[in-house]
């Protein structure tokens, strides 16, 4: 087994100095790949890839043949302080320390305080200074397993080397830097990702240290040091944390410690919750962790999913956690699954939706619906100057949602059912809108989805069934999806869903932010699907232009804006949207399986767009952290 092998990302061509120095060498190997052109003497070509994923690649790829693999960024420049070359430094200092990771001492073009503090450099000839740059990783070979692969949900960038940082931590002793040689960074690219959006990295990092933080066992150590409880959520506070410590303790790496394996579970437990989904491929080769789950291991999943009852899923608590441990510990060989993949197996492997073919119906409205064509009618702008009013209203039942569009030639005039969220927004607004106008006029029913509705002033939440009265009032009757046992059956829509809160980025400092709940318009869809209609036609529903960042003017009707005001007022829609890729993803993987709903062509040419299907590729590697609902 050769000592070490040198492993680097480059655009085209590997740095030649580090191949004179690293490769075919007695003790040492060079390996890269590239991103930018093919190369022949690359390991692989990887175009439209991250930083992240071109290091998974080699951490894939590379003979299982050395005792320490060298993570090297190809625009990085050695400067030794000795007498030894680069290579003989690097040998002299694994072999000084055995350590479980090394680095060298930060120079320049290295945005730390570490890199000016000469003083600190030339006090030793090594420190542990915890969470230096991922530009330069020297790892053992027991703990590549630890630390590959690198995280990518969350983007791929500087939150993945965040996290490595924080997976050093039970090592701390053995991570060492050593200042016998310094490097610098040659080349700062201030067009590659990682440095156009620093507001971006801070979302990105903060959301993987919400992620992990709840596995870190000495999160206690971390959280005192809090300015406040928003602070404890911010990822740069760990680094902080433990920078302080190791350099007021002054600790100074191990040696001559006879470790020969690093991967110590038991010690490892002790700073990590090891049943964090972080962890569930630990025992799994890595080449089988990029490796399409195979013929048997998919039928075993889908076999599952495929028995999952509505009763599982009607519950408060998120039913997936358990769902996916059972998946994940029947099959066999694979790489295990997330939650997010198990809802979306979920999905495709339904023929129809639990939550429709559950049947808890309103006897009035099932007579009311048998056999009808409906017209499902929303706000959405892209209807105006679509003279489809008086196709809309030829259809036997027209539903809308919410009231205040007077806009016939285009949205249509009836409203023989309104859906409505019923919250402090448009509840209100609505009581006094069917209280304005003739018993006639009135609309047939009135649906709601969603459960809770107003926030009393000592903290509880009030839910929709308090507008039983008032509708009862008007002679209206009303429909939501409360049990007589005070379940919800929205429950279990919510968790077929999967709605998550989260930031999409759209590029040029643009972004749409996501709450984790679904709008009830979308919910009203599936709820009117549980009914024996023959036709669900829907328009004026674009799922906000699929989440696209854009003002009001392009995501609702203005005529809509005008009647309970613009996106942030008291009574106007949120700004914060409900989140679409979920949505999207659900309506795609079951409510187009159904014959009788009909989308809008338009709305359905996006939905299944290129663009649309890579965002719902990108959303299904985000976790959840909303694990209830009301």
């Amino acid at each position: 087994m050769k000592k070490l092998c040198v492993l680097q990302v480059t655009p085209a061509e590997p740095n030649a100095k580090h191949v004179e120095y690293f490769s075919n060498q007695e003790e040492c190997d060079f390996f890269f790949v590239t991103h930018d052109e093919p190369n022949k003497g690359a390991l692989k070509y990887c175009p439209n890839t991250t930083w992240t994923d071109t290091r998974n690649v080699l951490a894939t790829l590379v003979p299982k043949e050395y005792e320490y693999y060298a993570f090297v960024d190809y625009d990085y420049n050695f400067r030794p302080l000795g007498k030894l070359s680069v290579r003989e430094q690097i040998l002299e200092d694994l072999q000084q320390f055995q350590p479980a990771v090394l680095t060298y001492y930060p120079g320049k073009g290295m945005i730390t305080p570490f890199a000016t503090d000469l003083n600190y450099r030339d006090s030793q000839d090594a420190s542990v200074i915890p969470f230096t740059h991922c530009g330069m990783k020297v790892v053992h070979h027991s703990l590549m397993k630890w630390f590959f692969p690198m995280i990518t949900s969350f983007g791929g960038g500087v939150e993945a080397c965040h996290l490595f940082n924080i997976l050093e931590i039970p090592f701390l002793r053995h991570v060492v830097c050593s200042h016998k040689m310094v490097y610098d960074n040659g080349n700062t690219d201030m067009e590659a990702p990682h440095n156009l959006d620093g507001a971006w990295n801070d979302y990105r990092m903060n959301e993987m240290w919400k992620w992990i933080r709840p596995a870190f066992k000495k999160i206690n150590v971390v959280d005192q040091y809090a300015i406040q409880e928003a602070h404890k959520y911010d990822a740069r506070l760990i680094k902080a944390v433990f920078q302080k410590i190791a350099k007021e303790q002054n600790i100074s790496p191990t040696r001559d410690h006879g470790i020969t394996n690093y991967f110590d579970r038991d010690k490892i437990e002790l700073f990590f919750d090891l049943e964090h989904e972080r962890f569930d491929n630990l025992d799994i080769p890595l080449s089988k962790q990029f490796t399409d789950i195979n013929f048997e291991n998919q039928k075993i999943i889908n076999e599952i999913v495929s028995k999952i009852s509505f009763e599982q899923l009607k519950t408060n608590k998120n039913p997936w956690i358990e769902i996916s441990k059972k998946i994940n510990k029947a099959t066999n060989g694979c790489r295990k699954i997330t939650t997010s993949e198990c809802v979306e197996a979920f999905q495709r492997a339904q023929p129809s939706s639990l939550f429709i073919k559950s049947s808890n119906l309103n006897e009035e409205l099932a007579e009311y619906l048998n056999n009808k064509r409906v017209a499902f009618v929303g706000p959405a702008p892209y209807m105006k100057g679509s003279g489809q009013g008086k196709n809309i209203d030829s259809y036997d039942v027209v539903v809308r949602i919410q009231h205040g569009i007077p806009n016939e030639q285009d949205y249509g005039s009836r409203s023989d059912i309104i859906q409505s969220c019923l919250n402090d927004n448009y509840g209100p607004p609505l009581l006094e809108y069917l209280g304005s106008i003739e018993p006639s006029e009135r609309p047939k029913f009135i649906i709601c989805n969603d459960t809770a509705s107003t926030m009393l002033p000592n903290g509880q939440w009030a839910f929709v069934d308090i507008y039983e009265p008032k509708f009862k009032q008007l002679q209206i009757p009303f429909v939501h999806l409360k049990n007589k046992d005070q379940t919800w059956d929205r429950w279990a829509l919510y968790w077929e869903i999967y709605a998550k809160q989260h930031i999409e980025n759209f590029g040029n400092r643009q972004y749409t932010r996501y709450s984790a709940n679904f709008n009830s318009g979308y919910g009203a869809l599936n709820m009117l699907l549980r009914y024996p209609i023959k036709e669900l036609a829907v328009f004026g529903m674009d799922f906000y232009s699929g989440g696209v960042p854009q003002t009001d003017e392009g995501k609702y009707n203005k005529q809509y804006t005008d009647t309970y005001g613009a996106s942030g007022t008291n009574n106007g829609p949120d700004i914060i949207l409900h989140d679409q890729l979920s949505q999207m993803m659900h309506c795609r993987n079951v409510l187009l399986k159904d014959k009788r709903f009909k989308l809008d062509r338009p709305v359905l040419t996006m939905l299944n767009s290129t663009s649309v299907t890579k965002r719902i590729n990108d959303f299904i590697l985000l976790p959840k952290f909303k694990n209830e609902t009301r």
